[in-house]
Parts: structure tokens; C-alpha cells; sequence
């Protein structure tokens, strides 16, 4: 089942992107040469979720990478971020991953879940059962991420995941 992407306003929404996004550079070789595979495998499975992909980048006030994925009718928000720039009170790189659905506004509710990453682990124990949600607005130029306190419970002090993420790739 697909979501209903296109708001009434026209808007340039995030399923629009991301088709014009096509796969990322580093993705498209290594689909190439599984052509026995993929032959055998695709009657019986959906494309891969990285195919329906977009990548940001925030710049100020501290460098943050965020990736959306799409995985059916949710989005996985991937966010590594680090520390706001305090000297030799900086604090450490933060990661995070959260899963939710796109609402009739293009705006992606996402619960953290728990992961293991390359700089964080969080277990179901660490979230509880109150997990706080990180809001990512899509829009044509980029994405702006509004955390729920995700950054201060789970991250170390002085990191920050909120603001606007730029498109590293340019829709065609």
C-alpha cells in the first residue's frame, strides 16, 4: 500500500524528490552485476527500500547528516550529528534512528527505535515506552528536523540535531 504523497497544494513532496533522485551514486554499481539474482528474486519481492532514498546535510551550527529511507508505508530517519562547537567541552558525536509515516502535510512522525550504529546503540530499555518523536518537513530545497528532546535524552550535552538539512543531490 502506497501513501497518498501529493498534498492539495501542490507542493513538491518527498515521493516526487526522491523519484527524480533516482539511486545514489554509491548504490548503482553494486546493483549492476547481481543480474542472475535480482532475475530469479524479483517476481516474488519488492524493490529494495534504498532505492527510495534522499540525503541532507546541515552545515551550522554544528555538521549533521540526515537520510530518509523508505520502508513501505513508513520512513526511516537516520540522523549523526556533532557536537555544537564549544572547545574542549564539545560534545561527542550523536546518531539516531527513528521510524513513522508522512502525513497529509509531507511531514514524517518518527519514533526512535532502537539500532546499532557506528557511534550509538540505543536498546528498547534505553527509549521506554514514552519514545520522543523527531518531525522532518521535506521540501524542495531540503529538510527541517524538529527534535522532541531525542538529542538531550540520548545524546551527549551540547549536541543538537534540530534545523534545516540542505539536499546533497539535486533533483532532475
Amino acid at each position: 500500500m502506497r501513501l497518498n504523497l501529493i498534498p492539495a497544494s501542490g507542493a513538491l513532496t518527498l515521493a516526487a524528490a526522491l523519484m527524480a533522485c533516482g539511486p545514489a551514486p554509491a548504490e548503482a554499481p553494486a546493483a549492476a552485476p547481481k543480474t542472475e539474482d535480482t532475475a530469479a528474486t524479483a517476481p516474488a519481492t519488492a524493490p529494495a527500500a534504498a532505492e527510495r532514498s534522499a540525503d541532507f546535510r546541515r552545515t551550522d551550527p554544528a555538521q549533521a547528516d540526515l537520510k530518509l529511507i523508505e520502508e513501505g508505508a513508513e520512513w526511516r530517519v537516520l540522523i549523526r550529528a556533532g557536537g555544537l562547537p564549544n572547545g574542549g567541552a564539545t560534545a561527542a558525536d550523536c546518531e539516531l534512528q527513528a521510524r513513522g509515516a508522512q502525513d497529509r502535510d509531507d511531514v514524517i512522525h518518527a519514533k526512535l527505535i532502537p539500532f546499532e550504529g557506528e557511534v550509538n546503540e540505543l536498546t528498547a530499555a534505553d527509549i521506554g515506552a514514552d519514545a520522543p518523536v523527531v518531525t522532518v518537513r521535506v521540501g524542495p530545497e531540503g529538510a527541517f528536523v524538529e527534535d522532541s528532546t531525542a538529542a538531550n535524552r540520548f545524546c551527549g550535552m551540547g549536541s543538537d540535531i534540530s534545523g534545516f538539512y540542505s539536499r546533497t543531490q539535486t533533483p532532475d
